[in-house]
């Protein structure tokens, strides 16, 4: 953005005020642009079961990172449930989880 200033010095300084402010203004929008999600995760393999507190599924992830990576990419809420594939969960573990 360009900004031209004539007239004195207060007439400058208004406009020098202006032009900070200005990157200020663009460099805060910036920072709170589109959230930046992880895309790599450490090798280890830890299934996990997770729920998805919005809509109730279960899915299972290669480990908490994976899930988190997820939720991210997806702006997904998954929250482990339990510290194995969700196919290993019995139905009265199914029935304690309250969905």
């Amino acid at each position: 953005m360009q900004i031209v200033c004539i007239l004195g010095k207060k007439v400058v300084l208004i406009c020098v005020l202006l032009g900070i402010l200005t990157t200020v203004q663009s460099q805060l929008f910036a920072s709170t642009g589109p959230k930046k999600c992880h895309d790599v995760c450490p090798m280890g393999y830890r299934v996990v079961c997770a729920l998805d507190v919005l809509d109730g599924c279960l899915r299972s992830f290669a480990s908490s990172c994976v899930m988190r990576m997820y939720n991210c990419k997806y702006q997904k809420d998954y929250r482990i449930v339990a510290e194995r594939a969700c196919e290993f969960i019995t139905n009265d573990e199914l029935q304690r989880l309250k969905i």
